[in-house]
């Protein structure tokens, strides 16, 4: 967007400077106005800084990467990816599901199947599974209820593991466990079915009047209202009062080994008004980090009923609350994100702060990506158009990926993307071109190709 003409050759005087008896009147239709003027004309910003973006400096691309030849754009665009937790597949959803080696970048099955809105890719590649609704039938027939449990290999179906009647009933993936279960939410309930759709071995109810969350919001990272721990018997999640929804929501820990069901209860000193909704287990699973909201709790112990951890406040000056993301995987450093895309790591132990990385002031939209191991956070910058690339440990920045084009103001689209689980490669499918790329040195790995799609067009 070009200068307003009208705002840059005026020159404003800082009221706030002047005496208070001097001060002219201000009437309340021009207060907006009259606050603009002072920001431009009181700063020691240039007032095109509120209407320009310059280029990141130092960055060697302005615009698409002249590196990478047409032929090198891939054309395998997805709205939404996964690499699974052992970094075998690379799972995306697009016109179907996609599987790809997440290694070559090689196409290797397209799925006739869907997601809903925006649920979570659930897929796991010790056991070559993926839930997800059939694509190949329409939605109003019985047959396209459910979620199928879809075998990765030769795309062969079981199930399904049913559902009632949207949005209240509805199922909602959570996980695929290591023992080979998907643990789901289903009818107001915590279910853990096996993978070949024979039922469910463990069911847990809400408490009357309750009813736990359902995963059907839009988020700008790969948190939920659930969070399933990486051994697959311990569950954080949410609920709602079902009679008074301005109440504020309770936090719960489903042992699925056990079958049992504890609530987490905090200090009264610990604000919770909007509900613990983020959470992350430490890598040995016996502590517990939450959000809340004007910080974080770290060290809540999962298996003992005795209070334990610690506060951690947030600093940033619109909204305090902090979003656990992941624990490195030697227990040692949390990364969180804070408010406009502010991503810190703090120290497991102390909850002293680690490193933190903030986005320019006008660039501040997009979405985080972590590691499984915590190694690498990738945050996309709405405004850029650029990946940022996050050392979890140490909190520092360390470098960019430019996806085929970045570093220019024009009108972007979201890229989606996905980190593997050791942070060493990310995936993009944004419309200009998908790709494996290295988040180390900034460089194509592969692109991704889909042989039932077109070419991109030549830039």
């Amino acid at each position: 967007m070009g200068t307003l003409p009208w705002l840059v050759p005026m020159s404003v005087s800082c009221l706030s400077d002047a005496p208070i008896g001097t001060r002219p009147a201000v009437s309340p239709s021009l207060v907006v106005f009259s606050a603009t003027l002072l920001l431009l004309g009181c700063g020691k910003e240039d007032p095109r800084f509120f209407y320009e973006r310059k280029p990141i400096p130092g960055l060697p691309y302005q615009g698409f990467r002249q590196d990478i030849p047409n032929e090198r754009r891939g054309n395998g665009v997805f709205s939404k990816g996964v690499f699974t937790p052992e970094g075998r597949y690379l799972v995306t959803m697009g016109s179907g599901i996609h599987v790809w080696d997440a290694a070559t970048g090689a196409l290797l099955r397209t799925l006739p199947a869907s997601l809903d809105g925006n649920d979570p890719i659930i897929a796991d590649g010790t056991h070559h599974r993926v839930l997800a609704h059939r694509g190949d039938v329409a939605p109003n027939l019985p047959e396209a209820s459910g979620y199928w449990i879809w075998d990765l290999r030769d795309g062969s179906r079981r199930g399904p593991i049913p559902e009632g009647s949207w949005p209240a009933n509805r199922t909602s993936p959570v996980g695929i466990t290591p023992r080979g279960e998907a643990v789901v939410l289903r009818m107001g309930r915590i279910e853990a079915w096996g993978l070949d759709g024979s039922g469910p071995r463990i069911s847990l109810a809400a408490p009357p009047g309750r009813r736990f969350c359902m995963l059907y919001y839009q988020v700008s990272n790969d948190k939920q209202c659930a969070e399933l721990s990486r051994s697959g018997r311990w569950l954080a999640l949410i609920d709602q009062d079902t009679t008074d929804h301005t109440a504020a929501p309770w936090a719960w820990l489903a042992d699925l080994e056990r079958g049992t069901l504890r609530r987490i209860i905090l200090p009264d000193s610990v604000r919770t008004r909007g509900g613990m909704s983020g959470f992350a287990f430490s890598p040995d699973e016996q502590t517990l980090a939450l959000q809340v909201t004007d910080g974080m709790w770290i060290g809540y112990p999962v298996a003992d009923s005795v209070l334990a951890g610690r506060f951690v406040r947030g600093e940033h000056q619109r909204n305090l609350s902090l979003l656990p993301v992941t624990y490195t995987a030697d227990g040692r450093r949390i990364v969180a994100m804070g408010d406009q895309l502010t991503i810190a790591t703090y120290d497991a132990e102390s909850g002293a702060l680690v490193g933190r990385v903030k986005p320019p002031f006008e660039d501040h939209e997009g979405g985080l990506r972590v590691s499984t191991d915590g190694s690498r956070a990738i945050v996309y910058r709405f405004v850029a158009d650029i990946l940022v690339v996050i050392d979890g440990a140490t909190g520092t920045h360390q470098g960019y990926v430019c996806p085929y084009f970045c570093n220019r103001l024009h009108n972007p689209v979201d890229v989606p993307f996905a980190v593997s689980p050791d942070g060493r490669r990310v995936a993009t499918g944004g419309r200009l071109g998908a790709a494996l790329w290295d988040t180390d040195a900034d460089t194509l790995i592969a692109p991704l190709m889909d042989p039932g799609r077109r070419p991109l067009k030549p830039r």
